[in-house]
């Protein structure tokens, strides 16, 4: 089976007091640039954004869903996620959407702790 080319660019860097995270803004298929403007960073709450790379169906797709449940517990619950239950909950999901759809992802999941000012990115996946 023949490896799938991924033209996109997903990464994060991280330093004493502050994290980057960094994606390209092309929607490209094969050689055709369909856009230019798309916006792969995904805000999941005032601390916390996920970027990722992909397909992007399945990555729109996926990314809003991970949003709407952080949204949802904060909802329910009254308070937001921790940073490491939001990434634990997103390694979840995207392990069963691998294992039922077979996607391709590239993530990097990124979280800034205000009330103890340190940032980090908590973890970065390249799944082919």
């Amino acid at each position: 089976r023949k490896k799938k080319q991924i033209m996109e660019c997903v990464f994060g860097l991280v330093g004493n007091d502050f994290a980057i995270v960094v994606a390209d803004t092309s929607a490209v298929h094969s050689i055709l640039v369909h856009k230019s403007n798309e916006d792969k960073i995904m805000f999941l709450d005032s601390h916390k954004l996920i970027a990722a790379s992909g397909e992007p169906g399945d990555r729109v797709q996926f990314t809003e869903y991970i949003q709407k449940n952080v949204a949802l517990y904060q909802f329910r619950n009254g308070i937001p996620l921790t940073t490491s239950a939001a990434a634990n909950f997103t390694r979840g999901e995207l392990a069963t959407a691998l294992r039922k759809f077979k996607d391709v992802f590239g993530l990097t999941y990124s979280s800034v702790s205000i009330g103890i000012n340190t940032c980090k990115i908590v973890w970065k996946s390249e799944i082919v």
